[in-house]
């Protein structure tokens, strides 16, 4: 069955059905895609007509380098872009087109998406793979979820800023950010995207990469005001949200109560989980190689996920402005509630 995905919104109906089940595919040639699909940046001001700055041109790098991290993920089970031939970078260039009469820049990620998607091939079923290249896609270029991006990064600034400065400095700073406009993503898609990664673990991982593209992209295109993905940022706002702070990822433990949302066998040397903390909500990917040592901890991890129970892990993670960028399990124990919690 030919399904026409013809805009965002269609894009967001197709995946809504494929992750309750309403829409089956043999393939991603059952998907086609109308010219919306792209990441874009437009600038109006009149010096860059039909150009690109070389400080314009580091966001692009870097979301190129996002492609070829993200592809590495799902066919090596690495984010290591080195293991990567010659040909595989050929067929992952991204190319960006200006259009005359702005800085009105598009990257036609389409068939680098589906490179990137297609590489599951083997690992996952086509419905897993339509999903994958769905939420590619969106996160990729929707304007949905870069505004919902833009609104989370001005939260968390500002919640940097009301522990780190003054109080007239922050009435500053606020102003600036309060004119990036409210969010449009709705309560319906973030859960659809709950749901997807649910089913396939490794777009987390894949979603991050994407976002460190988009935050790359939006710092150096926001030396003026812009658009990012149909989503005006002004200049100041743009630059605030993504000023680097000076800190590099912290080791921490992650040591709790955890439900196991999914586990992905594909990665090579092992496998992956989507693991939640039943206290927190807080839900990040690890690694469990580690475990695969001890058939004990293994059987806990396969019984929390079969019998939807909690599971007690021991977690090794890395973290970077408050979000999960690597985590190793230790170990696993089955869930034992303390004679102080009440029983349900």
């Amino acid at each position: 069955m030919l399904i026409e995905i013809n805009s965002e919104q269609d894009a967001w109906a197709t995946l809504h059905g494929l992750i309750n089940g309403n829409l089956e595919i043999d393939s991603l040639d059952d998907l086609r895609f109308g010219d919306w699909v792209g990441t874009r940046v437009y600038i109006p001001e009149g010096k860059y007509d039909s150009s690109l700055s070389a400080y314009m041109m580091q966001g692009w790098q870097d979301a190129q380098r996002a492609i070829y991290r993200s592809y590495a993920l799902l066919k090596k089970g690495d984010a290591n872009a080195r293991s990567l031939t010659d040909e595989e970078r050929s067929r992952l260039e991204l190319v960006v087109k200006v259009s005359s009469g702005s800085s009105d820049q598009k990257a036609d990620i389409l068939d680098v998406l589906k490179e990137t998607a297609l590489s599951a091939v083997g690992k996952m079923e086509p419905k897993q793979i339509a999903t994958v290249l769905i939420v590619l896609i969106l996160t990729w270029g929707g304007t949905s979820v870069t505004s919902n991006w833009l609104n989370n990064q001005k939260e968390i600034k500002l919640t940097e800023l009301r522990e780190t400065s003054s109080q007239r400095a922050f009435e500053t700073i606020d102003r600036a950010l309060q004119t990036i406009g409210p969010n449009s993503m709705t309560d319906d898609q973030r859960q659809v995207l709950r749901q997807a990664t649910e089913e396939v673990p490794a777009l987390v991982d894949l979603q991050n990469e994407a976002e460190n593209a988009r935050h790359s992209i939006t710092r150096h295109a926001t030396k003026t005001d812009a658009q990012v993905n149909g989503v005006s940022v002004p200049s100041e706002a743009g630059q605030r949200i993504t000023r680097e702070t000076r800190q590099s990822a912290n080791e921490v433990r992650k040591d709790g109560n955890y439900r196991i949302l999914k586990v992905d066998t594909t990665v090579p040397d092992g496998f992956r989980v989507l693991v939640e903390n039943i206290e927190t909500g807080e839900r990040f990917s690890a690694d469990v190689q580690q475990v695969l040592e001890s058939h004990e901890d293994r059987a806990v991890i396969q019984d929390a996920e079969w019998s939807k129970v909690p599971v007690r892990l021991q977690v090794n993670a890395r973290e970077k402005r408050g979000q999960i960028i690597e985590a190793i399990i230790l170990k696993a124990e089955k869930f034992e509630v303390s004679s102080s919690q009440p029983s349900n």
